[in-house]
């Protein structure tokens, strides 16, 4: 069942990278016309890290046999999130008369951080939701969060300052710290694979204590 769910995940995620791609393709045949933004290119390439965040978080799923039609949603609607995020992070083409990135990320920017802060949300959800699959227990919003402390709060705190303020220096750090943050948690997850984290296989190896003592003892 995990397989048919990664493998239509996996299409919409491919999907927003082709367009972000293909977006930025656009911007290299037209780059006599383009007036760069570095503050709009770090944002693009966030959105990228990200989707290869949602790719690879795809992975906590594997030790779950049985999935809801909640679970379902929790696995798509980020994903189809992110999407539209790599649809907006970048125009669809260059006007003859050219283009300021600056500008058209500031005029974008409020939907952008929206979708974001929306993913980040139905990620949180996700997590609570595979935690009381695998081990049996609900937990609260304040324990989820404590167990990813760097991706929640601060993120949607950058989030909220992103689209408020006006300022392109503000801009500019606020999306260094987000591309920091986002990379951080792809990094982090790297470690845990190899297994060099305690907490790596944790939820993991209480899917396979449950699958082998059924009744809890």
């Amino acid at each position: 069942m995990f397989a048919y769910l990664a493998a239509f995940v996996s299409i919409i995620l491919a999907l927003a990278v082709s367009d972000l791609v293909q977006s930025f393709h656009r911007f290299l045949r037209a780059r006599t016309r383009v007036k760069w933004s570095l503050t709009g290119l770090i944002a693009a390439a966030t959105v990228f890290m990200a989707i290869l965040e949602e790719f690879f978080g795809l992975w906590r799923f594997t030790g779950v046999e049985r999935f809801t039609y909640f679970d379902l949603l929790t696995l798509i609607v980020p994903a189809i999130l992110l999407s539209i995020a790599a649809m907006t992070v970048l125009p669809d083409d260059v006007p003859d008369e050219g283009l300021d990135l600056a500008q058209y990320y500031m005029d974008n920017r409020r939907l952008l951080y929206l979708l974001q802060a929306l993913w980040v949300f139905g990620v949180f959800v996700r997590l609570m939701d595979l935690f009381e699959s695998v081990t049996g227990r609900t937990t609260s919003t304040f324990e989820m969060a404590a167990m990813f402390p760097w991706q929640t709060v601060p993120l949607l705190c950058l989030f909220a300052l992103l689209c408020w303020s006006g300022s392109m220096r503000v801009q500019l750090i606020g999306v260094i710290a987000v591309f920091a943050l986002v990379n951080g948690t792809i990094a982090n997850r790297s470690r845990r694979a190899t297994g060099r984290s305690p907490r790596a296989v944790t939820i993991r190896r209480t899917a396979k204590q449950r699958a082998r003592f059924p009744t809890g003892r």
